[in-house]
């Protein structure tokens, strides 16, 4: 369980940041229409409070339309019929919305559900030597992504591509006067359109993560393009284990909700080995531990919260832990071969032969960094590994 990292730090960065998505996502539902229906239900809805209100005020909200008479004309703002189909409008925002994501320095690192696996994004670099090369060339998942070229545009491109293949075969036949005119004005309206392309720095982003809703769009229509209803997260959390089952609806979740302002996750659950440091018998209990399969590890519901057990259960965190139970058995494996006593000589020769490193710096290098960062930096198995290494007197 991680907090979503959002880029604000204040009120004002905050309001920015919710501006920003507002305005991607407003054209899509009409304003005029569906902001009376919502001020019906209460005189301080609207279409944006949906879209970026945090997600405790969702709670609330929901529970009220919910009850509304307005409801189901509500619900079909954010439904659309496409070749005979019903759908929910996300899908047909949902490359727009990921994009938000990569594009506005939200901390994406590891699944914000399990932190086990990654959801980063991917930068993939592509260079074209001319327009024609481009334009005869470049990947359909290419150009659809790319700023500059609209969805007709790029579709354009691939309808003329077989017709464009039959011109460069010809190209010296045809000759240097001819065959760039013909090119050109066979493509006149491709090439006007994807003009302002720098074809030798073309960066397309893709990203490893799925964008979970934490109030289902089945059941929340209303929500389903909501800034803080949408946890990135990996797709076995997304879709083979919280597909099988919901979250239970009330106040409780703004608690376990990795985008809300409530959720703390080290308040929430510990990963617990069955001794510790402070432990009197610690020392000949780390001894015995010689095989992975000696390690026990339990996951700690802090507080005894029922959603934090339907947390666990939803994406099987303990058996999932389980299965890297190495990590855990590589940070005691390592304590037993430095014992403080250890730790102690090593900075004692560190400091006879003139070298200026400091014991916090050695024991990262021993032990690996990331236990010792003080923020949080959403790596994966981030609080597993601070978790065991506490209970290991690595850190206090």
């Amino acid at each position: 369980m991680r907090k979503v990292k959002y880029p604000h730090k204040n009120k004002a960065e905050k309001e920015s940041f919710n501006n920003t998505y507002y305005n991607l996502i407003k054209d899509k539902i009409d304003e005029s229409k569906i902001n009376p229906l919502l001020k019906k239900i209460d005189k301080t809805y609207s279409l944006e409070k949906i879209i970026i209100s945090d997600f405790s005020t969702l709670i609330d909200i929901q529970d009220v339309i919910k009850k509304s008479t307005h409801r189901k004309k509500i619900e079909k703002f954010f439904i659309v019929k496409q070749n005979g189909k019903v759908k929910s409008i996300y899908e047909n925002c949902q490359p727009l919305i990921s994009g938000f994501f990569m594009n506005n320095n939200i901390d994406l690192k590891s699944c914000h559900y399990c932190n086990i696996d990654h959801v980063n994004t991917v930068e993939e670099h592509y260079q074209f030597n001319s327009k024609e090369e481009f334009i005869s060339k470049a990947p359909k998942e290419v150009l659809i992504m790319i700023d500059e070229i609209s969805e007709n545009t790029a579709e354009e491109i691939m309808r003329k591509r077989y017709s464009n293949n039959i011109i460069n075969e010809l190209k010296l036949v045809l000759g240097p006067r001819v065959y760039p005119k013909l090119f050109n004005w066979w493509n006149s309206a491709s090439i006007a359109n994807s003009s302002s392309i720098d074809l030798k720095n073309i960066v397309i982003k893709k990203n490893h993560f799925t964008l979970d809703h934490v109030l289902p769009k089945s059941e929340f229509p209303f929500f389903s393009l909501s800034i803080y209803n949408l946890v990135p997260s990996c797709s076995s959390c997304n879709s083979k284990f919280k597909h099988m089952k919901e979250f239970t609806i009330n106040k409780a979740l703004a608690k376990i909700c990795p985008t809300s302002d409530e959720f703390i996750p080290d308040d929430l659950i510990k990963f617990k080995m069955n001794f510790d440091v402070n432990d009197p018998d610690f020392e000949s209990k780390i001894k015995k531990i010689k095989q992975i399969d000696d390690v026990e590890i339990r996951v700690e519901n802090i507080q005894s919260l029922d959603g934090i057990n339907e947390f666990l259960e939803i994406f099987k965190i303990k058996p999932r832990y389980e299965f890297h139970k190495s990590i855990s058995f590589n940070l005691i494996k390592k304590r037993k071969q430095y014992p403080d006593s250890q730790l102690d000589e090593i900075e004692k020769i560190f400091q006879e032969n003139g070298i200026l490193i400091d014991r916090e710096t050695f024991k990262k290098q021993i032990f690996g960094s990331i236990i010792f960062d003080k923020e949080d930096t959403n790596e994966t198995f981030e609080k597993y590994k601070k978790d065991i290494a506490k209970q290991l007197g690595l850190i206090p």
